[in-house]
């Protein structure tokens, strides 16, 4: 047997040492990660989890745990892949079987999701995290019951099951039995009382059901067993907005942002609270700051949008810089060929800064691809009529764009020799064509926990999409509505023809907008549509969609402006939808009415005083050839006019009153082609908003 020589020991001395300070090193990382990973510092967890991995690429425990941070990062897929990685060591283990299916839940890969919670409950029947699993299947499918049925199963099994008590809570305050779910919280509280987020979910119920001051106690509780409960922290400072405490919200938010300078709904509601204070000056510096952290946000970029349209005068500088974001937007848009968005956004930056040359000569451009020469002039006269414009002050794109403009308009005002408008000797953009007046009501129907106040926000927003359309009034009212009684009550007084109530909801992915249309002399409903966007630009884009949907529901409605024996010029062109071989209906003045119960329009027989049938149309104004309904000559100016069928469209082309004009006929049938909106449609899961809480329990 050879002896082992001194040095030949000394190395594999040297290599025991070695060995066991990486399995201590690699133990302290662990140890640190389970801290991080208990204070739900994920970022923190999951740097410590990857570094146990260096030096143990073997540790089951900690790929699983590493999987279990990415998830509450939203990093899906990834977390996908380290489960694989934690299976290889640590197989058949019903906790790594159950995060795999909560990842697939959340990839939208249900069917794969619920085949392995059934194969864990097959295998262990009392189970409750498979359960759970099973139950967000459900309630992403709509169904609430089969959920409701689930969690229960979970407390048979669990009676103080904490995930349960708490979901069963908000599923039963989601569907409206608020004394089931105080019930559900109160078993809750009960079973554990020094558990900081059985209070924060309290909080929540209470702030849902208007009861803000036992709100705000639940909250304090909650910060008073977790000191560094960020959520707490957010639902109390929107708990004491509603209760206009603005000075707490405000130190509330300071201690937020010292603590992490990107806590952007902090900075959001600092600016909310500044703003109720009136101190515009101070608001709109923090909702700047927040957008320079959070240029995507795009409820806070509208909030303070519709603070400096309230407050800033027009000749403020600071408005072109707000101004420049839509722009380049606008010009993102166009490089696509996205025609609506592109005009939706150069809007947006004109309606922050109406000065803006370069916003308004692009904005020009774009309806005249249109082939809109009249609207397209019209802009460019305002550019040149209304700017005060010091040519030594201007920028060289600046001087570019007026020069070109004054050839531009030149050039149009020769063509414009030969319309409609110079053959009546008609103004067609100084008609009142104003047809439809809405109302647009909010409720409050939740806690917004995101951006407080977006349900007013998002309403203000629509109504504000609708302006540059002539032909309809959209009034929002300021303050939400309790309930469809108090809405219909207003619509009545302000003698509206249609009104809307509108419900608007996000969650961190998605956000989605639900309005019901009713009529506003009998408060009947005639159409409800149910709006959902996800990804980039998901808020403007349901603002748009918003739009559109209301837009075709409207008929096309206008009024005779002149006549000369039987050629007849109406107030309604292109834009209108209206193109050779329209065929109208003439109604004496004032005899129109909104349909009870259906959209459309409707009038009695008797004051239907004739047709006109559609030989040219400009953009604004048409000429068309009468046919009187008796011998008696009975048809005046100022009579009315509507679409009783649109010429046959060609292949699947859509008319340049898609999305900004109305573009139904009489009965309501919409000319151009609705686009598919609803999550089904689009193919997409739709998350319920209130899930996003359910999956936050832990």
């Amino acid at each position: 047997m050879k002896k082992i020589t001194l040095p030949i020991l000394v190395f594999f001395i040297h290599c025991a040492f070695f060995v066991q300070a990486e399995n201590l090193s690699a133990l302290k990382h662990y140890e640190r990660g389970q801290e991080f990973e208990a204070e739900e510092n994920w970022y923190s967890a999951s740097e410590e989890f990857q570094l146990v991995l260096q030096k143990n690429p073997s540790f089951g425990e900690a790929w699983f745990l590493l999987a279990k941070a990415t998830y509450e990062l939203n990093d899906f897929e990834l977390c996908l892949n380290y489960l694989d990685s934690a299976q290889k060591f640590i197989k058949d283990r019903t906790d790594v079987l159950n995060l795999r299916g909560m990842c697939l839940i959340s990839l939208h890969r249900l069917d794969e999701a619920q085949k392995i919670f059934k194969e864990i409950l097959n295998k262990y029947p009392n189970n409750v995290e498979s359960r759970f699993g099973l139950a967000e299947i459900e309630l992403y499918n709509g169904s609430f019951d089969s959920a409701r049925n689930f969690y229960l199963d979970a407390l048979k099994r669990q009676k103080t099951n904490r995930k349960a008590l708490l979901s069963l809570a908000l599923l039963a305050a989601e569907t409206g039995k608020d004394e089931l779910s105080e019930n559900y919280i109160q078993q809750a509280l009960k079973s554990h009382p020094s558990e900081s987020e059985v209070y924060y979910f309290a909080a929540y119920l209470k702030a849902r059901k208007g009861d803000f001051a036992e709100a705000e106690k639940k909250a304090r509780s909650a910060l008073q067993l977790k000191t560094d409960f960020y959520q707490a922290y957010i639902l109390l400072s929107s708990i004491l907005y509603e209760q206009k405490k603005y000075d707490e919200v405000i130190d509330i938010c300071d201690y937020l942002i010292d603590k992490d300078r990107n806590t952007i709904t902090a900075w959001y509601l600092k600016g909310l609270s500044l703003s109720r204070q009136q101190n515009f000056d101070s608001a709109l510096e923090i909702l700047s700051t927040a957008l320079a952290i959070e240029p995507e946000d795009e409820i806070l970029r509208s909030a303070l949008e519709l603070l400096v349209d309230k407050n800033l005068p027009l000749e403020d500088s600071r408005r072109s810089a707000w101004a420049q974001f839509h722009i380049l937007k606008a010009r993102e848009y166009a490089k696509f060929f996205k025609g609506e968005q592109a005009r939706y956004e150069y809007q947006r930056a004109l309606k922050i800064d109406p000065n803006n040359i370069i916003a308004r000569s692009e904005f020009a451009a774009e309806i005249y691809k249109l082939g809109q020469n009249e609207l397209y002039l019209e802009q460019l006269s305002f550019i040149k009529n209304n700017e005060k414009v010091d040519e030594k002050t201007l920028s060289d794109e600046e001087k570019y764009t007026y020069t070109k403009t004054n050839d531009t308009i030149e050039a149009l005002s020769s063509l414009m020799k030969y319309s409609l408008s110079a053959k009546w000797n008609v103004e067609p953009f100084y008609l009142d064509k104003t047809r439809w007046n809405i109302g647009l009501y909010y409720t409050k129907q939740n806690a917004a926990l995101l951006h407080p106040d977006s349900q007013e926000i998002a309403a203000e927003m629509a109504s504000e999409s609708f302006n540059g359309i002539a032909v309809t009034s959209v009034n929002v009212e300021k303050n939400p509505v309790a309930n469809f009684g108090e809405a219909f009550l207003k619509a009545r007084k302000n003698s509206q023809d249609y009104f809307i109530l509108m419900n608007f909801e996000e969650t961190e992915r998605e956000v989605s907008l639900d309005a019901a249309v009713y009529n506003g002399r009998n408060g009947i409903k005639i159409s409800e549509f149910n709006l959902f966007r996800t990804g980039n630009d998901r808020f403007s884009s349901i603002i748009r969609s918003f739009r559109r949907n209301v837009l075709n529901l409207l008929p096309s409605r206008g009024k005779i402006l002149a006549r000369s024996g039987n050629e007849i010029l109406i107030d309604m062109g292109k834009n209108e939808g209206i193109e050779k071989g329209t065929v109208l209906d003439v109604v004496k003045k004032g005899n129109i009415r909104t349909c009870d119960s259906k959209p459309g329009v409707s009038f009695d027989d008797k004051f239907a005083l004739g047709q006109i049938e559609i030989e040219k149309s400009d953009e604004e104004i048409s000429q068309g050839v009468l046919t009187q309904k008796s011998f008696y000559d009975r048809v005046n100016i100022g009579d009315e006019v509507l679409v009783k069928k649109f010429p046959e469209k060609k292949g699947n082309s859509q008319s340049v009153t898609s999305g900004v004009n109305p573009s139904a006929d009489e009965s309501g049938n919409p000319y151009s082609r609705t686009e598919k909106l609803t999550a089904e449609e689009l193919g997409l899961v739709k998350t319920p908003a209130f899930l996003d809480l359910i999956r936050k329990i832990y």
